[in-house]
């Protein structure tokens, strides 16, 4: 298997002058590292580390921040043998404590105001971690489940070469420039942004972060630097849906990638009619490394809504019934094979419930077709049982989306006294829309049906929570509609 770092230096020799990575995001616009000035780089900071931290098989907790020196720094920690904790920067007290109680890193490094090295305890060697782990990633910090994914050197950079060599399958050539518009938070942004960049020996762009005031000139900044490859999450979809300028298409355009969070086909098509750009649907995990399906075109070029089938791994659906679907049908997605995590870090519980002998259960509700192609249907927790029937949050939450006016949508499972369930709908309006929450309902009405509406719709001012891929963040999100149906009134005649 391939050390990332060998990846690195590999490139340095080859290319040392060719740009590796470009800021273009405040308030770093213009610095910039070659392949070589990467390397050399991460030398200056091994020295600075070395001062403070474990050298055998540690654990380094690392703040992620958009800042040149945060990939150096990473390559100064392999260089030292170690393993990067990542700590989200928007992370809250208490989960941050909870991660770092769980995990127990020797060394806390922070590169804002200034870079800081911080010994948190003797250094010690983890014997819970591969010799080539090279992140430790949490999907969970609670202190009563963490959950963390060991992402090995090996698996990332074999998952990170599939994923390049896709691209080249889909667009027929590699990328020379891959746009990162997201803030840096976390192991997905981190991968499929850094990692995937340097397994297609590509430079990384990082642009001003994408958000309503900078949504209108997205697709100018985009042929400015010569794009070829580009993620965004779904909600990122929808700003430019609503705000963004179409490409002046003198270029050809990018590939442009979505996934971490359920694609609605409105969304899709919205963005490839409104851009005439192909919008590709891809599905990954934590556990998987990094997106392990690539979705697909059509006949025009443009994305279907599938995510496709799967590349390396293995995938197979199993019903409500525990029973495991052959040929089309209907299930909870489950992934085996060779770059799949192990198991959840320092957590046997999590890891037991997790598999079904080799295979990983991922929660996620898929459909597949005659074809051999699998469409993503929801969470396998986030089902409401109204009235005898499944009502995913997600088609709720789509249903609102295709309401005019409405920015975001996050649908919440309601505990009645009498024991059911209902659904309960929280909704932001578009900057300067004012919408009548009677009208909203009746649109969802008229979509859903009356057994799929929700009971009550309560609409807010701020962004709803989400975590660092922008996905829904579903506990704070309940959190906060408790807390405003206390204070919100109830809904006009015939709502819900």
């Amino acid at each position: 298997m391939t050390n990332l770092l060998e990846i690195y230096s590999r490139l340095a020799e080859e290319r040392p002058e060719q740009p590796a990575l470009i800021f273009q995001r405040e308030p770093y616009v213009g610095a910039s590292w070659t392949w070589s000035q990467l390397l050399e780089r991460s030398h200056s900071l091994r020295k600075r580390l070395s001062e403070a931290g474990p050298t055998e098989r540690g654990i380094w907790a690392v703040v992620l921040a958009d800042h040149p020196d945060m990939l150096p720094v990473l390559l100064a920690i392999w260089r030292l043998g170690g393993t990067a904790l990542l700590i989200d920067s928007a992370w809250g007290d208490r989960l941050r404590h909870s991660v770092l109680a769980h995990s127990k890193p020797g060394v806390l490094v922070s590169l804002t105001p200034a870079l800081s090295v911080t010994r948190l305890r003797a250094a010690r060697q983890d014997r819970c971690l591969p010799e080539d782990a090279a992140l430790l990633s949490y999907t969970s910090g609670s202190t009563g489940d963490p959950k963390a994914t060991v992402m090995t050197h090996g698996r990332l950079s074999t998952t990170m070469y599939a994923a390049a060599a896709a691209v080249v399958r889909h667009r027929g050539e590699a990328p020379a420039r891959i746009a990162c518009s997201m803030r840096l938070s976390g192991s997905g942004v981190l991968n499929l942004h850094y990692t995937w960049a340097v397994c297609a020996d590509a430079a990384v762009v990082v642009l001003p972060e994408l958000a309503l005031d900078t949504a209108p000139a997205y697709w100018r900044r985009i042929e400015e630097h010569e794009i070829d490859q580009m993620f965004l999450v779904p909600p990122l979809i929808e700003l430019l849906n609503h705000a963004a300028e179409p490409p002046s298409g003198r270029r050809k355009p990018p590939i442009c990638i979505t996934g971490s969070s359920p694609l609605s086909a409105r969304t899709q098509d919205r963005f490839q009619r409104r851009f005439h750009i192909g919008l590709l649907n891809a599905y990954g995990l934590t556990e998987s490394m990094c997106a392990s399906f690539f979705g697909e075109y059509d006949e025009q070029g443009m994305g279907r809504n599938t995510i496709g089938q799967p590349a390396l791994l293995k995938a197979r659906l199993r019903d409500a019934a525990g029973v495991v679907v052959e040929g089309p049908g209907e299930g909870e997605l489950e992934l085996s094979g060779p770059t799949l995590f192990d198991g959840y870090y320092r957590n046997p519980a999590a890891t037991a419930a997790a598999f079904v002998g080799s295979w990983f259960r991922t929660g996620d509700l898929m459909r597949r077709d005659e074809c051999g192609r699998y469409w993503i249907v929801g969470r396998s927790k986030d089902v409401v049982m109204k009235g005898g029937f499944a009502v995913y949050l997600l088609e709720i939450e789509e249903a609102a989306l295709d309401v005019p006016g409405v920015h975001e949508a996050a649908a919440v499972p309601l505990a009645l006294p009498d024991g059911s369930e209902d659904i309960g709908l929280l909704m932001r309006s578009l900057p300067g829309v004012a919408l009548d929450l009677g009208v909203v309902a009746g649109g969802l009405r008229t979509r859903l049906g009356a057994q799929r509406t929700p009971r009550r719709i309560i609409e807010t001012a701020d962004p709803l929570p989400r975590t660092g891929q922008e996905k829904l963040d579903r506990r704070r999100t309940l959190e906060l509609w408790r807390t405003l149906a206390g204070q919100a009134p109830s809904n006009p005649p015939g709502a819900a």
